[in-house]
């Protein structure tokens, strides 16, 4: 028997004796929470060492290993994972090092021996740990990183695409695979290190190219559960909530935008899944689809008005081209009666020198040329004495007036340059015939400027040969505001050219708000002649305003044709037959990976989505119905769920596919290796 001593917390040494005291014993020592029992100091040598256990009348005591037996066990253990991580982040070298070490040290015979040694040995530790292929893992990891920041990586460089990174993950893992099947392979024939370097290859290529597919696929199953199993929308089902839940998902970014396109916007406009829904919502029978359809018919209806206004807005009011020509010839006829004081006191003009000039050409010219130097040497006669000259000033200036008049028309050069040297000359005589004469000229001239200029706006979108570049038109605006003649300050016929584009929008508005392609067409992309004539004219940003107020109407009218017009049945049809949820689910899958999990859901949809599919239409119907503040609180609903939805599942697929588990994962390859 042996004495057995016990500290009390308080410091109280109590002493039992033999071994009939365990129970007592463990009775005390439970009571004063006091240490393990020793041995009485002056027994303990008479006794001798102390068994592992003790029998007694009270059972076995099972006796603890001591410090030293706990630290050698911690030691070993420690050593045992330091060797398998060692070799999973060297790619299986580390055993191939340690043996050279052995034989340079002595502890091995030769190079060999020692490398087969140090083989035996983590083995036999990996048949021993159940725990040695993830301390493998967390070796290749830290060798993984450290040469990722080193910048040796493939897969930590391609894009967002699946197909890159499934290709680049692959090499990784490949190049991984091999090192490691390679590194693991200790033989005298070097077609062993080519077999193992290709298993590992494989097996790390087949690694890495599934780590982005696994990483999507856990994202994808997180967004459906998500819109399966997350809160109502108010108004809805929980089956009708889970298909309103997931077309936000799919459409999160123009939900975002519908704020962007006016108050007519409505849910259908943000994306083709929301559009989907419409069209499935638009084949029920109930009042849902009555509201739907109401309101896109409604909308559609003004089409026109929201473009007049956003011409309005942007561009100022449209003017009437005609209203505005009337007016200028009124105010040219105004003015035109004071030339009448100024004739009466001038004196008789002389056009002995412009008539044998006329005649000269006569003579010479041909053609349409020759006729009109005749014409005008005509006009200088005296009416009454036909073979004398007209030297009364106000007949000059009905001839001076009589050019301009076939200047308008006329096409031909040489004619059009016979007519202008014959009116030079007779605006000289009249200059020096009737004093003051040009201070009645300039104003005229200025509105004969403005009404070419007002023609021309009405021009500058056509097509064809004859269209007019914009860097022309930018020369010809510039231009056009330079003074002629007496006149002081800018002219007016940039405003008038304004004026008259406008009117043309306006006209193209009107014939066209019923084929909205036709006017997009007209109007152009920001790349095309007619916008960036548009912006030279009005302004960039006045441009750019009623061309998105364009987008948007064509937006509206698309949506209205799609559920409304019957124009893509096959769409309609597919969408109603998504929302059956007693025929399945409407989750699509294939054959892929996630199409496989995606399968497996669709069990799930079947029973959320409810039996009756008539509700769920009628449902989706009301909720897409909404215009105005309710369609941007109902978005903004829908949104907060799928930005949570979205940020979780980024987070998900980012950790599920980040290229850090290549390096975690290939270590298995090098396991594969027997040589």
């Amino acid at each position: 028997m042996g004495v057995f001593e016990i500290t009390a917390p308080d410091g109280r040494v109590y002493e039992i004796e033999g071994a009939s005291a365990q129970g007592a014993l463990a009775a005390l020592q439970k009571h004063l929470g006091a240490a393990a029992p020793q041995p009485a100091p002056a027994m303990q040598a008479e006794a001798g060492p102390m068994p592992s256990t003790m029998e007694g009348m009270g059972g076995v005591v099972q006796a603890g290993p001591d410090l030293g037996e706990q630290v050698r066990r911690v030691g070993s253990k420690l050593d045992d994972w330091a060797r398998l991580a060692a070799n999973g982040a060297t790619f299986g070298l580390a055993d191939k090092f340690a043996g050279g070490m052995d034989a340079l040290t002595g502890r091995a015979p030769s190079y060999d021996a020692g490398v087969k040694a140090n083989r035996t040995a983590t083995q036999d530790v990996r048949n021993r740990l159940p725990e040695s292929a993830v301390v493998e893992g967390v070796g290749g990891l830290g060798g993984g990183i450290g040469l990722m920041r080193s910048g040796l990586t493939l897969a930590g460089r391609v894009g967002p695409n699946m197909l890159p990174r499934v290709l680049g993950y692959g090499a990784e893992g490949g190049a991984y695979g091999a090192a490691h099947g390679a590194g693991n392979t200790y033989s005298e024939n070097p077609k062993d290190y080519l077999e193992a370097a290709t298993k590992g290859a494989t097996t790390g290529a087949l690694i890495g190219g599934g780590l982005p597919v696994a990483g999507a696929a856990a994202g994808g199953l997180y967004r459906t559960g998500a819109a399966f199993l997350g809160p109502r929308v108010e108004g809805a089902s929980r089956g009708a909530s889970a298909m309103l839940r997931g077309a936000a998902q799919a459409d999160e970014a123009g939900l975002r935008g519908l704020s962007e396109m006016g108050p007519d916007a409505m849910l259908v406009d943000a994306g083709p899944a929301m559009l989907g829904l419409g069209q499935g919502a638009g084949t029920g029978a109930g009042a849902g689809r009555t509201a739907l359809v109401d309101a896109l018919r409604n909308r559609d209806a003004g089409t026109g008005q929201r473009l007049a206004r956003a011409l309005d807005e942007n561009l100022g009011p449209s003017p009437m081209p005609s209203r505005v020509e009337a007016g200028l010839s009124g105010d040219r006829a105004f003015m035109g009666q004071e030339y009448q004081p100024l004739l009466q006191g001038a004196g008789p003009v002389n056009t002995r020198g412009l008539a044998a000039q006329l005649d000269a050409m006569a003579i010479a010219e041909r053609g349409g040329a020759q006729r009109a130097a005749r014409q005008v040497r005509e006009m200088l006669n005296d009416p009454v004495a036909t073979r004398e000259l007209d030297r009364n000033p106000a007949a000059l200036l009905n001839s001076r007036e009589a050019i301009d008049g076939l200047l308008k028309t006329e096409v031909d050069p040489n004619t059009i340059r016979v007519l202008t040297q014959a009116r030079q000359a007779v605006d000289a005589e009249l200059t020096r015939a009737v004093p003051g004469i040009k201070s009645i000229d300039a104003p005229i001239a200025e509105s004969h400027r403005q009404s070419a200029a007002l023609q021309r706006g009405t021009q500058v979108l056509d097509s064809g040969k004859t269209a007019i570049r914009p860097g022309e038109l930018s020369d010809e605006i510039r231009l056009s505001a330079l003074p002629q003649g007496e006149m002081i300050g800018p002219s007016a016929a940039p405003t008038r050219l304004r004026q008259g584009t406008r009117a043309e929008l306006d006209r193209l508005v009107g014939t066209n708000v019923n084929d909205l392609n036709t006017l997009e067409r007209k109007i152009g992309t920001p790349q095309d002649w007619n916008s960036q004539k548009l912006g030279t004219i009005f302004g960039d940003d006045a441009r750019d305003a009623v061309v998105k107020s364009l987008m948007d109407n064509r937006k509206f009218r698309q949506s209205y044709q799609d559920i409304v017009q019957n124009s893509q049945t096959a769409q309609r049809m597919e969408s109603a037959a998504a929302m059956r949820g007693s025929e399945g689910g409407n989750v699509p899958h294939d054959t892929t990976i996630t199409g496989l999990g995606l399968k497996a859901l669709n069990a799930v949809a079947k029973a959320i989505a409810g039996a009756s599919n008539a509700r769920t239409k009628d449902e989706i119907g009301q909720i897409l119905a909404a215009e105005g503040p309710e369609v941007r609180r109902i978005a903004q609903d829908l949104l907060r769920s799928a930005w949570s939805t979205g940020q979780n599942s980024r987070a998900i697929m980012r950790v599920m596919s980040s290229p850090y588990w290549i390096s975690a994962t290939t270590p298995v390859a090098g396991r594969k290796s027997t040589q």
